[in-house]
């Protein structure tokens, strides 16, 4: 009995192994209230599913020192650092000049920010290979339904 159970086990099971698919949830960047959605820290592959929004990244920058578990500021930023984000030296060996960190997006769109505005297409899905936050906002568009992805993971 037992060995016919196990033939039709081995029956039932595929032969063939299937691929791995990834699903995403959408982000909804809703339109024309300012309101700023953060993705998290970069990289990152985003696919805009429909309509169109501003991307900008959220970072900060002064003078103080950097190891692996600290960092030491000469002074106030005017940009705080976010707990998790990553920081940066301006020089590989040395973190006691310049540093750079991420930064939590900022609660609305200013009218000065730099942005790179985005829109669905049927094309490619758009890398960003920074360690900064990423922030979308859609306060002079329509507003747009965004997948995000690790780079590469689809």
């Amino acid at each position: 009995m037992k060995k016919f159970l196990l033939a039709a086990l081995l029956v039932m099971l595929p032969s063939a192994a299937f691929a791995q698919t990834v699903t995403q949830l959408p982000v909804y960047i809703q339109n024309n209230i300012g309101q700023v959605f953060d993705f998290g820290n970069g990289p990152l592959e985003l696919r805009v599913v429909q309509g169109s929004a501003q991307l900008f990244t959220s970072q900060g920058s002064g003078v103080g020192t950097a190891t692996t578990t600290a960092l030491t500021l000469t002074a106030t930023p005017a940009v705080p650092p976010i707990v998790g984000g990553f920081v940066t030296c301006a020089t590989p060996t040395n973190c006691s000049i310049q540093v750079n960190w991420g930064a939590a997006c900022p609660a609305t769109l200013g009218a000065s920010f730099p942005v790179m505005n985005v829109q669905a297409t049927v094309g490619p899905d758009l890398p960003l290979f920074t360690q900064a936050r990423i922030c979308g906002a859609s306060q002079y568009s329509a507003g747009a339904t965004v997948l995000p992805f690790a780079i590469g993971a689809h």
